[in-house]
């Protein structure tokens, strides 16, 4: 059902920063940049820089054919200076209708970003590789939470999709409704550490071969007994069930396991990065076109994501109409200041 998904356009790609500022520290540098203004929002600003920093996060989210790619800067400059002007109408118009933002929430937005890097230092050492520090990331993190409030607000009537026009959207695409060859299982998993010893892996396996025997000999039922010892908290209490999934989901050991193992019987111990797991295979399904009951979250979810987006839209498309826009340079001379590489 991914094919079928349009999200709304993430806010990062809305938000207005520093050059480089949404880049992984180890992209390579783009071209020189200035502050040369390249549009006025009502007097606002939006620099070269800016632009240059947005085509970056454009393109890391793009597909291009070798010949975009060699024309990568004038190729997405329309589609940043869209969302940088799109930034800044958001912004003004939150602060216009007085929005604030409790500290907490961006406390709690810096905390996630600065459990992705192994310490504190390293998250400090990434930020200044991108010319940046923790202030500026708070900055631009309470901005985008006062422009995803202001979208939440215009989107917030958006009526909920109807069955009429979920059937409709069945019946029209049958081409965007393929379910591929997928299992339903669950699993029981003892972890094994990293550093973990020949002996400990050894008597660990050994444990989980008695979970299997107790299994198979019906001492236990399979979901009893990953309530009782599995160590995937998140699906022990449910039987250790993992739902369907397809291939390219798992680890491939696991994934080789589950779809090898004939329904309604448990897989030989597994073993991978994670550790043992025994599999349960409860229902193995050939590929095929979802049927309406499958199928109905997703549409239900597709549809209401689009007339969210036609809200919002409505609503950049009406903040636009009110603003004094300016623009200084085409894509074509952007394109000559700024060669791609």
């Amino acid at each position: 059902m991914k094919g079928i998904l349009i999200a709304l356009p993430t806010l990062v790609m809305l938000l207005c920063g520093d050059a480089r500022s949404g880049q992984d520290p180890a992209t390579p540098a783009p071209p020189p940049a200035t502050d040369l203004v390249v549009v006025r929002v009502s007097g606002d600003p939006i620099t070269e820089k800016q632009i240059l920093a947005q085509i970056d996060m454009l393109a890391s989210q793009t597909i291009l054919t070798p010949e975009q790619q060699k024309n990568r800067n004038s190729f997405l400059f329309q589609g940043a200076v869209d969302n940088l002007v799109t930034a800044s109408l958001l912004k003004e118009h939150a602060r216009k209708q007085g929005v604030t933002i409790d500290k907490a929430m961006v406390d709690e937005r810096v905390r996630e970003i600065s459990k992705r890097y192994p310490s504190r230092e390293a998250f400090e050492k990434a930020l200044s590789s991108q010319g940046a520090n923790e202030e500026g990331l708070r900055k631009v993190l309470e901005e985008g939470l006062m422009m995803q409030h202001v979208l939440d607000q215009a989107t917030r009537d958006v009526p909920p999709a109807t069955e009429a026009e979920i059937v409709k959207f069945y019946n029209e695409n049958p081409d965007k409704l393929p379910i591929p060859e997928r299992v339903h299982a669950a699993h029981i998993l003892l972890r094994v550490s990293a550093n973990a010893t020949p002996e400990q892996k050894a008597e660990i396996r050994k444990k989980i071969e008695e979970i299997r025997a107790e299994i198979e000999s019906k001492k236990i039922t399979f979901a009893d007994a990953a309530a009782k010892y599995s160590q995937d908290q998140t699906n022990a209490a449910k039987g250790g069930d993992l739902g369907f999934f397809s291939r390219g989901q798992m680890v491939k050991p696991f994934e080789e396991a589950a779809f090898g193992t004939t329904p309604g019987t448990i897989s030989p111990v597994i073993e991978t990065q994670f550790g043992y797991h025994i599999i349960h295979v409860i229902e193995h399904q050939a590929a095929h076109k979802a049927t309406i009951d499958e199928a109905r979250p997703a549409i239900k979810d597709h549809l209401e994501r689009v007339k969210k987006q036609q809200a919002a839209k409505e609503l950049v498309d009406e903040l636009k109409a009110q603003a004094r826009i300016e623009t200084f340079m085409t894509a074509e001379e952007f394109g000559r200041r700024h060669p791609s590489r």
